[in-house]
């Protein structure tokens, strides 16, 4: 038996209490305001205008590392409704960089990512290292030149990388082997989505990396714990129940808001199902307290 409210059944003033039960919002992107590589879902941009309009501020956390922090302004921009700066954007590449920069790393790091993720580190300064035996190999001798080849490097860092292979993984496992090399991670999700459904998402590789080397690494992203420290030094002075996250997925979203103290509500735009939510006991730490069918709900709430 299921145990969220949703939006639309709720009275005026239980809406009302919603509305003053939190302070801050944390969104996800993909699949809560707009849809995965297409346009914005109709009333999203409105319903976050109309939650800043009474006061909330809102933050953006996204695990989309495909495009850039600039990509995303100007995506919000294009749409028209909401006006949103730099430092609203959580973004694993760029937490990535604030992590790095906050230890002085100044070592050579072996990326397992998207030309865009990667040239988020490189613009900040950051040395990565060649890519190694990247075309197809035939023999075992290509395959030593991709896994030992290049010099060793000081941090491996792992998000969405679509050229992904075993050689790579391989290469990683034996960089990683050296236990002063940091281990670091950006987007963690199992599955993220594409198409007409969903497909497996770095955290399955992570998990294989993990599994080889004997440890977990620093994961700067959804749903890493270490994640939720950097939102906290962003927001120390907000109580973690003041805080309203509202995403799609019951893993990357909920479960990881819920473990960080904060209310959460879902979304049925992006991968979740309402039956996926409803087969969920009471208690359940992917459990929602609120549902809605998508943010436009949101518009209707009024002071």
């Amino acid at each position: 038996m299921s145990s969220f409210k949703q939006i639309k059944h709720l009275s005026p003033k239980e809406r009302l209490d919603f509305l003053e039960s939190f302070d801050l919002v944390f969104c996800d992107c993909d699949g809560v305001v707009w849809y995965p590589l297409q346009d914005f879902i109709p009333g999203s941009g409105k319903a976050l205008a109309n939650l800043e309009r009474f006061g909330k501020k809102v933050t953006f956390v996204t695990n989309n590392s495909i495009i850039s922090v600039k990509d995303h302004i100007e995506k919000f921009t294009k749409q028209g409704q909401l006006l949103v700066h730099e430092d609203q954007i959580v973004h694993p590449a760029q937490t990535i960089c604030d992590h790095l920069k906050s230890i002085n790393f100044t070592g050579i790091i072996y990326c397992l990512a998207t030309n865009s993720f990667r040239k988020v580190l490189t613009d900040a300064g950051f040395q990565l290292t060649e890519e190694q035996g990247t075309d197809m190999i035939k023999s075992l001798k290509d395959l030593n030149d991709a896994v030992y080849g290049g010099d060793p490097v000081q941090a491996v860092v792992i998000d969405v990388d679509f050229n992904l292979s075993a050689a790579k993984l391989m290469r990683a496992h034996i960089q990683l082997q050296n236990p002063k090399c940091l281990f670091l991670a950006g987007a963690a999700d199992a599955f993220i989505p594409f198409g007409k459904g969903e497909v497996i998402g770095p955290g399955v590789f992570i998990d294989v990396l993990s599994q080889a080397v004997g440890r977990q690494p620093i994961t700067l992203g959804k749903p890493g714990k270490e994640l939720r420290n950097v939102l906290l030094k962003r927001y120390p002075d907000i109580p973690a129940s003041r805080i309203l996250f509202v995403g799609d997925s019951l893993t990357s979203d909920i479960a990881f808001a819920r473990a960080s103290g904060y209310q959460t509500l879902l979304v049925l735009t992006g991968g979740t199902k309402l039956k996926d939510v409803e087969f969920l006991p009471p208690g359940h730490p992917q459990m929602p307290d609120y549902l809605t069918d998508c943010l436009h709900d949101l518009t209707d709430i009024q002071k």
